[in-house]
């Protein structure tokens, strides 16, 4: 008898650690879903995930960059630099975004989007223009007329 229940537990014991360790792993949280996606190129999965992070924290600047990111992999510019000027304006300090916010723009081609930004960096800024001068994928932008008359007008 005393070695039928040592059998009894030792089964029970060995069906609850085969039940643990063939359990199914718990979902991954939707940031560290988003950082997968991400981190494999997979921008259009990555997109509803940290859409909805931002849209439940709004307040975060690290969520919009994270946002702005995807977008700017998924060449939807102007969504991208939406989402830049808003982890900027949340953290006027993270010059990162800045620097995307400007990227963006080239990406997109927009000149005077470009320039506007430009010039109301400037005002925060003022050496904002040797900055974006060092930078070769902006310097088609930096070449044309609105950015020259830009720059005589400082």
């Amino acid at each position: 008898m005393k070695n039928l229940i040592f059998t009894f537990l030792a089964w029970v014991v060995s069906a609850m650690v085969s039940a643990s360790v063939f359990a199914e792993t718990p979902a991954l949280k939707p940031i560290d879903q988003y950082y997968a996606h991400a981190s494999a190129s997979e921008w259009a999965e990555a997109l509803p995930i940290i859409r909805s992070l931002v849209e439940a924290d709004p307040s975060m600047p690290s969520r919009w960059f994270q946002y702005g990111t995807c977008l700017e992999a998924l060449e939807l510019y102007p969504g991208a630099i939406s989402a830049f000027k808003s982890a900027y304006e949340l953290d006027s300090t993270d010059y990162g975004a800045q620097y995307r916010i400007f990227k963006n723009y080239a990406l997109a081609g927009d000149t005077a989007g470009f320039v506007a930004f430009a010039r109301e960096e400037v005002l925060k800024t003022p050496h904002i223009v040797e900055l974006i001068a060092q930078r070769q994928e902006f310097q088609e932008i930096t070449s044309s007329d609105a950015y020259q008359q830009f720059l005589s007008q400082l």
